[in-house]
């Protein structure tokens, strides 16, 4: 698939299979070296693209099975990857996701650990809030759940 330039949809591929196989206890760590190798093989070939891609899927893995500390250390190792994903929708989602990591993951933390996620959970919803301000009603659900985590950490 590397030869035809279907890298992205092979990544997408593999996460649909990896999470049926984890989901039926098949195997618990299906598909993670492949993913891990894709990420290799993008950050040599310099495919930032591919790289963002492969960091949006494995950050939807993390927060479907709930690893907020995984998720977390994932937001922060890949960095900002909206520029690099090339649908507008993956960009969204990327930064739902990267909020929603942050308030789950200050849930459980205290001091100043607990605030600085919240402040960059504040971040990520703020980017959210905009675009719903400039018009994209696709991102009001997003809003709302954001919202209620929101709730649930300020008590």
């Amino acid at each position: 698939l590397t030869q035809l330039k279907q890298d992205d949809t092979k990544v997408k591929m593999v996460n649909l299979l990896t999470t049926v196989k984890k989901l039926r206890g098949i195997d618990a760590e299906a598909g993670d070296e492949i993913l891990v190798s894709t990420l290799a093989t993008a950050a040599s070939n310099g495919d930032f693209s591919l790289s963002a891609t492969v960091n949006l899927l494995k950050l939807e893995v993390f927060v479907f099975y709930q690893k907020w500390k995984e998720a977390v250390d994932l937001v922060r190792k890949a960095g900002n990857v909206r520029q690099f994903l090339t649908a507008s929708f993956a960009s969204v989602r990327y930064t739902f996701l990267e909020a929603l990591t942050y308030l789950k993951a200050a849930q459980s933390a205290s001091g100043w650990k607990k605030r600085q996620m919240k402040k960059c959970a504040h971040k990520a919803m703020q980017l959210i809030r905009g675009w719903a301000k400039n018009g994209n009603v696709n991102v009001v659900h997003y809003l709302y759940i954001l919202d209620a985590e929101l709730a649930v950490l300020d008590g």
